[in-house]
């Protein structure tokens, strides 16, 4: 059995990363391709770090359990199977769960902190960064947090221009320059989407 091909799609928040990544896995082949993705491994509330104003920061790398995202990225594209936990936007209420995923021919790995960890970067064929400019980001966030997450509209601002942009310059934006194919426009966007499926299809 070859090895999975493994895409990669990395950028910063709200930039569009999980809309691809969703559309790539509904246009391809049943059981043809598996998302990975790093938001499973959000820590609790209770371990992020707190800023000088009390707030919490999720936009960071130590934000997340980065042993077990890593090892079991590397099981999922070595053909295990993986527990993957289930994640629950930080809800101090929710119950610890897990989702079984299954190693497929094609794995798409996603996330805002993708490349700036080498496992992954050893692993992916094909590294595409997705970005869009700074206010359309703060709107799409702005409007998720508030209908899926049910956060404050003053705190989704705070943690975005403190946190979120922050965090991308420092661990994101660097690698932009070793990305294969980068999405600035909806033009990128379709040229990539076609070659990423037409590659999917192929494998």
């Amino acid at each position: 059995m070859k090895d999975p091909l493994v895409i990669g799609i990395c950028g910063g928040s709200a930039s569009g990363k999980t809309y691809l990544k969703d559309l790539l896995i509904k246009n391809s082949p049943h059981g043809k391709t598996q998302a990975f993705t790093l938001d499973s491994y959000y820590l609790p509330r209770e371990w992020q770090k707190t800023d000088e104003n009390g707030y919490l920061n999720f936009d960071l790398p130590e934000a997340l359990n980065t042993e077990k995202m890593i090892l079991d990225f590397l099981d999922l594209s070595s053909g295990f199977s993986i527990e993957q936990p289930v994640y629950q936007y930080n809800n101090k209420n929710a119950s610890i769960q897990f989702n079984i995923l299954e190693p497929a021919p094609v794995i798409i790995a996603e996330g805002i902190f993708l490349f700036h960890y080498k496992e992954f970067l050893d692993r992916i064929n094909i590294k595409v960064f997705v970005d869009a400019p700074f206010d359309l980001k703060k709107q799409r966030r702005l409007e998720r947090d508030i209908k899926e997450r049910g956060y404050e509209e003053e705190e989704i601002r705070y943690r975005f221009d403190i946190h979120a942009e922050e965090s991308f310059k420092k661990y994101v934006l660097p690698y932009k320059s070793q990305a294969d194919w980068i999405i600035e426009q909806d033009a990128d966007f379709e040229k990539t989407c076609d070659y990423l499926l037409k590659r999917i299809l192929e494998y």
